[in-house]
């Protein structure tokens, strides 16, 4: 093979890895998932939340548009029957909820997103999903650390 051969053949080669990455660059950022879910959080709460995933005889969850609503009970805790929770990126909206109803944003400093876990009873495995809210420490350590 000579030098010029194998300099296009390399080159060739070069720009079709270069266009399968970039495709799946591409898919990646357009088909991304997110978790989609609005929390209803009772007025002045402050403290940790869990959210239950595959709860049995758990109500599942309401929509509102292409958002899960999730009704937070005074102790900072919700069941649902909803198998699983969605992943992805965090597209979450928060609101507080005054008794009669009236929703009041809480401003994204004032959350911190613990994470997800799961436990297993038998052959039955419940998820989870961990929040923190404040009202009296909100900032970026807030937001990242939930201190």
């Amino acid at each position: 093979m000579t030098k010029r051969l194998k300099y296009t053949v390399g080159a060739a080669a070069a720009c079709g890895l270069i266009l399968v990455l970039a495709l799946v660059v591409y898919l990646g950022i357009t088909d991304a998932s997110s978790t989609d879910d609005i929390y209803l959080i009772p007025e002045g709460y402050e403290g940790s939340i869990q959210v239950n995933y595959n709860v049995a005889g758990a109500p599942g969850l309401a929509k509102e548009g292409k958002y899960d609503v999730i009704p937070i009970r005074a102790d900072g805790t919700f069941d649902t029957s909803k198998p699983d929770m969605e992943y992805g990126l965090v597209t979450d909206q928060y609101y507080y909820v005054s008794p009669d109803g009236r929703r009041t944003p809480i401003d994204k400093s004032c959350v911190h997103v613990g994470g997800n876990g799961a436990s297993e009873i038998g052959s039955t495995v419940t998820r989870h999903n961990y929040l923190k809210i404040t009202k009296t420490k909100c900032g970026g350590d807030f937001s990242a650390w939930g201190k």
